[in-house]
């Protein structure tokens, strides 16, 4: 049994700023709507697919920077009676991406349309050239408000310990400077941070991934489930909070590649910084294993849950041969090298230079976080309602439960250890299609599950 309708437009209309008596309601014409937001990027993209059958589209003229207002409802009681609105945005029309005639009377089409948070048009608009100081996290927040009139909501960013440095933004848009700012940021851990948007407001979030794990998922009392069995019987049962917080797809491709992880670096390599002022190279070997027993004392990551990496593993002793037992945290997977010139600022830093080994170190460190995201990606598809009604969204953790594919039912551990536990949010995919609300999601962990609190 399913609900009439998960979601409802309270008001959907198309405006423009050269014709303010332009107003065309739209909520009638809407086949599809899809919102995507990333941890990659400090805006909200989609697409709209409306049909026009009284050719309001001929009469609007189009031209690209038409602006879509949308404000949505969803039902979260059982009954249908309390309804809360879960977004009141405003986008960019981009463009026309596809017309299709209909092929019965040829008198109405399907337009799908491209639109964008303005803030990034609008920053497309400008370049910056300027010198920034001192502290990467407040010049991020200067270019998102002064150049972009954006906030930055920092409640998930931890501390960057880039600082006392002096650089130069050569000729670059706004939001195109602030994420090249973003990935020079690290924790004290060596965690990246990020700079992304979501669909719930209109601020801007910044992100230090050691405090997103911190976090505790916001739906740890009602897991999402992966069981067929159990949806069969709540679609029966009619209930739509559990119907809600069923899983619909679970996929997976190319889990725990640490061939690619070693090739990238991530696991042990060799990082060398060549000073242009004095000729001299330093070399220092970083190890993968040291980072994560740090991050393990400052309670951000249990090693003996962490499912990032097998320190076991010894390559085979060869006699006559260089090939050792090594693990390969202790080898030198790949090589990583950086020219500064220090003193070009006096007493201040470049960019790209720091004043200890640990500190450079950083870089590496950063990179070898990222390659442990991808090397632990699902796809997870998920109805609407109750994700967006709790206001989830990307570097929010959820909490997932899957049962295992062991038949046994007398094995005490029913939940796979793999599939399950508490997850971050790398990517959304919001669907409004007739009646449903689906959220594709592709979401990582750095630990074993399953979380039981």
């Amino acid at each position: 049994m399913e609900r009439q309708s998960q979601f409802k437009y309270q008001l959907a209309t198309i405006t423009s700023d050269r014709d303010e008596e332009l107003f065309i309601d739209i909520r009638q014409t809407i086949v599809e709507m899809t919102f995507y937001e990333s941890l990659d990027k400090p805006y909200v993209t989609g697409q709209i697919a409306v049909s026009d059958d009284a050719g309001f589209f001929d009469a609007l003229q189009f031209s690209g920077t038409e602006r879509l207002n949308i404000k949505m409802n969803t039902e979260l009681s059982a009954t249908g009676e309390t309804e809360e609105v879960v977004m009141d945005r405003s986008f960019l029309l981009t463009s026309i991406d596809n017309i299709v005639k209909s092929a019965g009377s040829g008198n109405s089409a399907i337009y799908v349309l491209s639109f964008i948070d303005e803030h990034a048009f609008v920053s497309k608009t400008k370049n910056v050239s300027r010198a920034v100081r001192d502290n990467l996290t407040k010049e991020i927040l200067k270019l998102c408000q002064n150049e972009v009139g954006k906030n930055v909501d920092l409640s998930y960013a931890g501390e960057s310990v880039q600082s006392n440095f002096k650089g130069v933004i050569p000729y670059m848009h706004p939001l195109e400077a602030a994420s090249w700012l973003t990935k020079k940021a690290t924790s004290k851990h060596g965690m990246p941070f990020f700079l992304y948007a979501s669909i719930h407001d209109t601020n801007l979030r910044l992100g230090s991934l050691d405090v997103m794990l911190q976090q505790n998922a916001w739906n740890s009392q009602v897991p999402f489930i992966f069981s067929p069995a159990n949806t069969n019987a709540q679609e029966e049962q009619g209930d739509p909070t559990l119907q809600y917080f069923q899983v619909q797809t679970m996929k997976a491709t190319k889990l725990q590649d640490t061939m690619k992880q070693m090739m990238a670096g991530g696991i042990g390599s060799l990082y060398t910084v060549t000073d242009l002022g004095n000729g001299q190279t330093t070399a220092q070997h970083f190890n993968l294993l040291n980072l994560l027993e740090r991050a393990n004392d400052d309670g951000i990551i249990n090693t003996e849950r962490q499912n990032v990496y097998d320190p076991n593993y010894r390559t085979p002793v060869i006699e006559d041969v260089n090939i050792g037992g090594e693990a390969i945290h202790e080898t030198d997977n790949e090589i990583v090298h950086s020219v500064v010139s220090r003193g070009v600022y006096g007493l201040k830093k470049s960019l790209h230079d720091e004043v200890s080994p640990e500190m450079f170190l950083k870089k590496v460190e950063s990179m070898a976080y990222r390659n442990a995201i991808f090397k632990n990606l699902m796809d997870v598809t998920v109805p609407g309602p109750g994700f967006i009604s709790s206001g989830g969204s990307v570097g929010d953790k959820i909490r997932i439960n899957v049962l295992n594919d062991n038949n046994n039912s007398n094995d005490p551990d029913q939940l796979d250890k793999l599939r399950s536990g508490d997850f971050l949010v790398y990517n959304t995919r919001h669907v409004f299609r007739g009646t449903r609300h689906d959220v594709a999601m592709t979401v990582f962990k750095l630990e074993r599950g399953p979380n039981i609190d």
